[in-house]
């Protein structure tokens, strides 16, 4: 290897987080078991977001320039949003497969391509503002603003995908912690996070610094972005087999059907006698479709039952039934089990969502409950 290489620790993690993030990418593809869309897009994305990082980092170790391999300098912009946002799409619903209208939020990439291979980016000047603009740079600046909208444009449309995924595992799912992507949302958000404030620096270094600045400065940024694309990386592999159905962002553009209030009534009457007699609420897998076939109804209208007799989502009104249910079992078992196992009884499918529940629901802990019920006792 060239002596002239420029080694150091940040450039070296960061090589490493990149090169991580390929071998997973490579895996995804290689791997037959996993053939599946959501794992096709993950691994596009690993490789859309891991190109620029390699590019700086192997740019500024003199690692092209010293070789000669002028394609490593190829960042391919375009296809940052839209392989996060089918990759979105593909993990909130299973039954989504991208087809050929959806390869076309691709065509800007190979767009990209074909002027990357073109005379007017070889002549081009690396820098924002050169002495004289001619066409050759005119269409680089281009380019590089249309990168930018295409990215803040994808990252909404993922975060709106998101939200509108999160309302409707509550208004459907009666324990979250199964079907929730927030390994997914906090990635998300943080990528949104570091594109406004990559961009904020790329803004002050040109206007400020007249585009100088050491590349040092942009050190931590792509450290950052290496270790997000391997998170996501690692995580959507562990997370392959979580995947929803019945999760279509079209559908809930349908316009909404009112029922008779009389009607409203006499069916949130029927609902909680079942839930009173049968006790659905104790099947951690309990759905808002498993609940409307027991009841023999659709689940739009016992979705409009809940939402308007009870002024709650489906997820709350389930939490609330399991909650009393915990608190009947607490006081007639006393001391004797653990909370958890108690929780589980009840219908709870995690200790983590049964803690946020009670507290939400009742302003204390489980063990600050029990210990008042001791309290009691004690009197």
């Amino acid at each position: 290897m060239d002596s002239s290489l420029n080694l150091n620790a940040w450039n070296l993690i960061i090589l490493i987080g990149a090169l991580h993030g390929l071998m997973i990418s490579l895996l995804l593809v290689l791997s037959g078991k996993n053939r599946k869309s959501g794992n096709i897009m993950l691994s596009l994305m690993l490789l859309f977001y891991t190109l620029p990082v390699l590019r700086v980092v192997l740019h500024d170790m003199g690692f092209i320039r010293s070789l000669g391999y002028s394609f490593l300098s190829v960042e391919l912009l375009y296809g940052l949003g839209p392989s996060l946002y089918l990759y979105t799409k593909t993990l909130t619903n299973a039954q989504f497969h991208p087809g050929k209208l959806d390869l076309l939020h691709f065509l800007p990439v190979v767009l990209e391509i074909i002027y990357y291979s073109s005379p007017f980016y070889q002549r081009h000047e690396f820098y924002f503002f050169a002495e004289s603009i001619n066409i050759d740079h005119f269409i680089w600046m281009v380019e590089q603003a249309g990168a930018i909208i295409s990215v803040f444009f994808y990252l909404f449309l993922t975060n709106r995908i998101l939200m509108k995924y999160s309302k409707w595992i509550r208004e459907n799912h009666s324990d979250i912690h199964k079907s929730t992507l927030s390994w997914l949302q906090k990635p998300v958000f943080l990528y949104t996070l570091f594109f406004i404030l990559w961009f904020s620096l790329r803004a002050i270094d040109v206007l400020q610094f007249s585009d100088s600045l050491d590349i040092s400065n942009y050190y931590p940024f792509l450290l950052f972005l290496s270790l997000g694309t391997y998170w996501i990386g690692t995580q959507g592999y562990l997370h392959t087999q979580i995947l929803t159905t019945g999760f279509d962002e079209s559908r809930r553009k349908n316009a909404e059907q009112k029922t008779d209030r009389a009607q409203l009534s006499s069916l949130f009457e029927e609902l909680e006698r079942v839930m009173s007699q049968d006790k659905p609420y104790l099947d951690s897998d309990l759905s808002l479709t498993v609940l409307a076939n027991h009841l023999q109804i659709n689940q739009r209208l016992l979705s409009e039952v809940i939402n308007s007799q009870a002024e709650v989502s489906f997820y709350e009104y389930i939490t609330g039934y399991r909650i009393e249910a915990f608190k009947q079992c607490l006081l007639a078992s006393g001391d004797q089990l653990p909370l958890i196992n108690l929780a589980y009884d009840c219908g709870f499918g995690s200790k983590a969502t049964f803690n946020h529940a009670f507290k939400k629901n009742t302003g204390v802990t489980p063990s600050q409950y029990r210990k008042s019920l001791q309290n009691q006792r004690e009197r």
